[in-house]
Formats: C-alpha cells, structure tokens, sequence
C-alpha cells in the first residue's frame, strides 16, 4: 500500500475509534473530511474512492445508517424520524431514499422485521 494511503487509512481508523461521529453533522463534505483526516480533499476523495471502494456520499449514508439502526436497537422507543435527524439528515424523505438503496426496503419495515 503506498504511503499516503497508510497515513490516511490509519487517520480513518482513529477518527471512526472517537466518540465525535464526525458523520452526523448535517453539512459535513468532503472538504470538512479532508480536515479531519488531516490531508487535503483530493488525497481524501482519492482515498474513499481507491481504498474504500465507493464515494464520498455512499460513505457517508452508510455510516449514518449504520448508527441509526445501532441507536435504534439501543433505544427501541426513539421514534426513527428523530434518529434520522440526530444522524445529519436533512429530511424524511432523503433519509428513506438512502436507507431503501442500502436495505432494500423502507425503515419501518427492516425494523419491524428485526422485532423492534
């Protein structure tokens, strides 16, 4: 692996390691990203796209994703719009688009399907 993919990568690793959720702010880009992990964007935008395997947009719904559904299974009761809006969505309806082109069904029916 070349270098600056080393650095990024492990720079990746502790910014997800940290209780910030740096995902969840709701204009979070690229830009604020490349900050993060201290490089610039091009280096940033190379790394999700060579390293990861996907985009910028497709990295970010799915580490929101992913926290909805871990919150969700902690607190049953928080209503989903609610943990949509906590995870940086600016809508329901955007929320739901992503989470149908992730799931492949609609948010209240993966969960009722999970029993919750």
């Amino acid at each position: 692996m070349q270098e600056w993919k080393k650095k990024i990568s492990e720079r990746y690793a502790a910014l997800l390691s940290e209780a910030s959720s740096f995902f969840l702010k709701q204009d979070y880009d690229i830009e604020e990203f490349a900050n993060d992990l201290a490089t610039n964007r091009s280096y940033a935008s190379r790394f999700v796209n060579e390293v990861l395997g996907t985009s910028f947009p497709t990295l970010l719904n799915k580490l929101r994703l992913a926290y909805i559904i871990r919150t969700k299974h902690e607190n049953p009761k928080e209503p989903i719009c609610r943990l949509a809006a906590a995870a940086g969505y600016k809508n329901a309806h955007s929320f739901r688009r992503a989470f149908y082109r992730e799931y492949n069904m609609m948010p209240r029916a993966f969960f009722k399907k999970q029993g919750i």
